[in-house]
């Protein structure tokens, strides 16, 4: 059997998202597939710098195969350290996981091969095919190229993982409560305390097909579920491994079966009692679901993550999300009936946006009460169309540059049409001080990537100048006919730990006069994961 050896990098510097700066989170597909490759007999190691991992070059020298799975504003330093492993080392490189499948074409200019998509079933096969000497060349859901340096994309592979088999959090033996000084040195390194998130996972895929998500072609459109033993031994495991009631559902939507649901949460309640606080992503329509919500409601604290998208009714035609505006008012009007705190989440860029379109979205956000929101610049990847087959919400000409640290939902990517990247920089980070500032009942949030983004804009006005008109309307002849060829391949900006810590100090000052902030760390530091035992 085959020593692997999984890497799955973090970008810190500069600060380009905000929360692993807050929390230590492994990413849940690198613990799935790392366990699917252990439970065929392979040797297994995952470093998950998110996590908190570090990498051990000897480790990683020794292994036969070493694969990366990583997120896009991760990708620099994931190319970084597999050049490293194929000059200095000369092992195999495989690429995989959301970035890799969207971008397998420049991924491979670092690595040997790209799983595409799910990938259990595609790296085991691949590795039984280079264990045995045999062409891979047949494998679904890989790409790479050929002896005469030709592209093999081959179609996807089913979604056929292997949903009841546990997962293995020894794989990761970082991913987990470490030591004072350990949690010092990391404090002072990320510019702030950073507390460890379980996550879990109880089903995958999504029926819906929103125009900006990738994830029915990533995890598929079939609703699978997992079984609840399954999910409840990892609950298990986390509650061995952390002290903290937090814990987020990964599933990108816990409405799609709500009686599944309500019995996977009644089994948690049932068996561990209301003291956690599970974070879980639903689309709006689950204020329907009565039952659903009145059991959400017994944790101690549970946070709804809702995907609201837009205001604008030509926005969300344009993302496909199939709600109106009015929609939305009704969902949010009935939400804040429940003792939930609800998270809303939002994205500008599209073409029918505007400065006004986030300022008006800001005062609701404001006005509604949201517990917290997550305001996001949209993009998309240049050539995914082509190569993929798969519609893309921003057209390839459109791309102000090709720096895959930046395409996070942080930064502005793209020219909109009716208000310039600066604008709708501008309109997001000043969007998050004016609802922070102005919702004394949530937390003040910690925002790294605001000392990036002074920085970023710098660039934005530079580069956007030939492309707009004095009433900041898009120059379509200007635009017209740009390739990836005309576009900046890196954005250098450099972010000091200094600037990082004036952040740190506004976090800290603006929650030393909030309530909730107090009762939010009480929770943190006194609550723990604790069982009722069952007979």
């Amino acid at each position: 059997m085959a020593s692997i050896v999984i890497i799955s990098p973090r970008e810190k510097n500069p600060p380009l998202e905000t929360t692993s700066f807050r929390i230590r989170m492994a990413l849940h597909g690198v613990i799935a597939v790392g366990s699917a490759m252990e439970a065929r007999g392979h040797r297994v190691r995952i470093f998950c710098e998110l996590s908190g991992a570090k990498v051990d070059w000897e480790v990683v020298r020794q292994a036969d195969y070493i694969c990366f799975s990583f997120l896009s504003f991760c990708a620099k330093r994931a190319y970084t350290m597999a050049d490293r492993v194929r000059n200095e080392f000369k092992l195999p490189v495989i690429m995989g996981g959301s970035h890799p499948s969207v971008m397998p074409e420049d991924c491979l200019n670092h690595c040997d091969y790209v799983v595409r998509n799910e990938g259990e079933q595609a790296l085991a096969e691949l590795i039984e095919a280079l264990e045995n000497g045999n062409d891979p060349a047949s494998i679904k859901g890989l790409t790479f190229r050929d002896a005469q340096g030709r592209l093999i994309h081959n179609e996807d592979q089913p979604m056929n993982a292997d949903f009841s088999m546990p997962l293995n959090l020894d794989l990761i033996p970082e991913y987990g409560t470490r030591g004072f000084w350990w949690n010092l040195k990391d404090t002072l390194d990320n510019g702030m305390p950073r507390v460890p998130m379980p996550v879990v996972q109880a089903s995958r895929g999504c029926p819906e097909n929103c125009k900006f998500c990738v994830v029915k072609y990533q995890l598929g459109s079939r609703y699978r579920k997992r079984p609840i033993d399954v999910v409840l031994n990892e609950i298990e495991q986390y509650g061995k491994r952390f002290q903290t009631p937090y814990f987020m559902f990964v599933d990108n939507d816990m409405s799609v079966d709500p009686q599944f649901t309500k019995t996977l949460l009644l089994t948690i309640l049932e068996r561990y009692g209301t003291s956690l606080r599970p974070y879980v992503f639903s689309r709006i329509d689950i204020y329907k679901n009565d039952e659903l919500l009145r059991i959400l409601e017994q944790f101690d604290h549970a946070t709804l993550g809702v995907g609201v998208e837009s205001l604008s009714d030509d926005s969300l035609r344009d993302l496909n999300k199939r709600q109106s505006r009015e929609d939305i008012f009704t969902a949010i009007a009935a939400l804040r009936r429940y003792k939930i705190s609800v998270n809303g989440l939002f994205m500008f860029g599209t073409e029918y946006d505007t400065p006004e379109t986030i300022r008006q979205t800001v005062d609701y956000c404001i006005e509604s009460g949201f517990f917290s929101v997550g305001l996001f610049a949209i993009y998309d990847f240049p050539g995914r169309e082509s190569l993929l087959g798969q519609p893309q919400m921003i057209a390839d000409h459109l791309f102000i540059h090709r720096d895959w640290r930046y395409y996070n939902l942080s930064f502005a990517v793209n020219y909109p049409r009716f208000m310039r990247p600066s604008q709708l920089q501008t309109g997001i980070f000043e969007g998050y001080k004016r609802f922070n500032d102005r919702s004394p009942d949530s937390m003040y949030q910690f925002m790294p990537t605001r000392r990036t983004s002074m920085k970023y804009l710098e660039y934005l006005r530079r580069v956007e100048t030939p492309f707009y008109d004095a009433h900041d309307q898009r120059l379509e002849e200007k635009v017209a006919g740009r390739t990836l060829a005309d576009m900046d391949a890196e954005v250098p900006i450099r972010v000091s730990q200094a600037e990082i810590y004036l952040e740190t100090a506004n976090f800290l000052a603006r929650n030393l006069i909030r309530p909730i902030s107090w009762k939010l760390l009480r929770g943190m530091m006194f609550s723990a994961l604790t069982a009722k035992r069952q007979p």
